[in-house]
């Protein structure tokens, strides 16, 4: 397998194999996940966040701004009414954490961000947060309607079902890889600095802070769906011919009926096998066959009206 790190102008290679080995970790997979796998997945995600960079540089283009802002990655969501509301409860999130930072702990100007600087000068620009836009882009108004969050829902029941039989060393271990992210350091010193080099090495585009928050999340969630979509095909192995029902022996669900049978775990945390490269290119064709056309996958013409497809978004 090969890794397609990124290397940038000072020769420095950057890489998120153990972000993403950590992540995976969190999401249910076996605590020392397969090394060909994570290289499979980080290239998975390098590609989607650098394809969704060239669109949003487009829609910039467009739209006559210079730099790349949050307002391009999320209009790219706007078909995607679950996601903007989990975009919009992350805002909150941050929202909460900067108001409980900034009670604690005073930050000298001097450390903030150049991109952090330039937004506190623009007061329009620093009131349109990723909330604001969502607001904007959501006409119908779909996105507050939406009371419930399945997706998070369903992992952190996978969660607790790992954990129902932890010691405590390894409820630590699974708590920090759970708190694993694409935001490398803590504080506004650090943030998206190791993100911007790895899909933007050359820094020949120009991101501002909230755009690269958003492509934080994107790639964080990219991560996530393709180890659901994981337990998905594990729950589809267990179907035996004829027998409805095979798919529920062993203990493999918290409860079929209520999860949609989305949670496919078994009870404890050795139980959980390592998930490997041809699940993941198993995920991968099943996302992107298309639904239409003759003879699916194998259309001759296929590719030549498949839009661009995102498993993030």
């Amino acid at each position: 397998m090969v890794s397609y790190f990124t290397i940038d102008a000072t020769g420095e290679v950057t890489n998120f194999q153990k972000e993403i080995s950590n992540m995976m970790h969190g999401f249910g997979d076996n605590p020392n996940p397969n090394a060909a796998t994570v290289v499979l997945v980080e290239n998975i995600v390098l590609q989607q966040l650098r394809t969704m960079l060239q669109e949003a540089l487009n829609n910039s283009i467009s739209r006559g701004a210079k730099v790349i802002t949050n307002f391009d990655f999320i209009f790219l969501m706007r078909k995607n009414p679950l996601k903007l509301k989990r975009l919009h409860d992350y805002q909150i999130k941050l929202n909460t954490i900067e108001k409980s930072r900034q009670a604690t702990v005073s930050t000298p100007t001097e450390n903030i961000m150049p991109a952090l600087l330039d937004e506190e000068k623009d007061p329009l620009r620093k009131k349109r947060n990723h909330i604001d836009i969502i607001k904007d882009i959501d006409e119908a108004d779909e996105v507050s309607q939406i009371k419930f969050d399945s997706i998070d829902y369903l992992r952190k029941v996978r969660a607790a079902k790992l954990t129902e039989s932890m010691s405590f060393e390894k409820y630590e271990a699974y708590h920090k890889a759970r708190c694993s992210s694409f935001r490398t350091g803590y504080g506004m010193t650090k943030g998206y600095h190791k993100l911007e080099n790895w899909i933007n090495p050359t820094k020949e585009l120009k991101l501002t802070h909230s755009a690269l928050e958003v492509l934080c999340f994107l790639a964080y969630e990219t991560v996530a769906e393709i180890v659901d979509a994981v337990f998905l095909i594990r729950q589809d192995s267990k179907k035996k011919s004829g027998d409805p029902f095979s798919k529920f022996e062993g203990g493999y669900f918290c409860n079929p009926l209520s999860l949609g049978n989305a949670v496919y775990i078994k009870s404890g945390y050795e139980g959980v096998p390592a998930i490997t490269v041809a699940e993941i290119r198993e995920v991968l064709r099943r996302y992107f066959t298309p639904k239409v056309g003759m003879n699916g996958l194998f259309y001759r013409n296929m590719s030549n009206d498949l839009p661009v497809r995102y498993i993030a978004i």
